[in-house]
């Protein structure tokens, strides 16, 4: 593994930090955007929106990092 997969290796785990705690703050918030507005309400589909948008980034992120990973 070179230097610059090893940095980017480092990029990716911290990366994954960071959206797995911004998913959970914005799983938090859909939660309570669902008990103040309803399931229905454009509130809760726009924190959901989020919410899937994060995932995504999340599992971009991991399919890099484990890909990297696996070239150890």
């Amino acid at each position: 593994m070179t230097e610059q997969e090893k940095i980017r290796l480092l990029e990716l785990g911290e990366l994954l930090s960071t959206l797995g705690v911004e998913f959970r703050i914005a799983q938090i918030g859909l939660e309570k955007m669902v008990e103040e507005h309803g399931l229905a309400s454009p509130e809760a589909g726009e924190a959901s929106i989020l919410c899937g948008d994060l995932a995504l980034r999340f599992s971009e992120a991991e399919e890099e990092f484990l890909k990297l990973r696996g070239e150890l």
